[in-house]
């Protein structure tokens, strides 16, 4: 799918920094090709790839095809603490706790997601 998801934790309904070293653990092993100046990842994992623009505070990952790469995403998404963002799709949260610190808007269309499986299931929904 090439629509953009992004990803980044909130705290009291602001952005809050950090994760970006956390997902980059996850996704380290899976990295088949980046230019740190744009921070840009290639990633490859089981059936499928995912182009991935990772900074210190959030993610984007466009261009996901298969199905073990979303698997991938939401593993490195709880690490990081970071609440799961597909356009025009409700937000994904890893931990139902993550709930009471989205921002306003962001808290309207809300899915708790485990796995990658269910992930895809939200964004092929919308």
């Amino acid at each position: 799918m090439s629509f953009d998801v992004f990803f980044q934790r909130f705290k009291h309904g602001d952005a809050e920094p950090g994760g970006g070293e956390l997902m980059r653990q996850v996704l380290d092993p899976f990295v088949v090709g980046e230019e740190p100046e744009h921070s840009f990842l290639l990633v490859e994992y089981g059936d499928g790839s995912a182009v991935v623009y990772l900074h210190g505070d959030g993610m984007m990952a466009n261009h996901i095809t298969g199905q073990k790469p979303w698997q991938l995403l939401v593993e490195g998404a709880r690490a990081a603490r970071w609440v799961i963002m597909p356009v025009d799709c409700p937000t994904c949260l890893t931990d139902e706790a993550q709930r009471i610190h989205l921002p306003e808007g962001l808290n309207q269309a809300v899915a708790l997601v485990a796995t990658g499986d269910e992930l895809l299931r939200v964004i092929r929904s919308c």
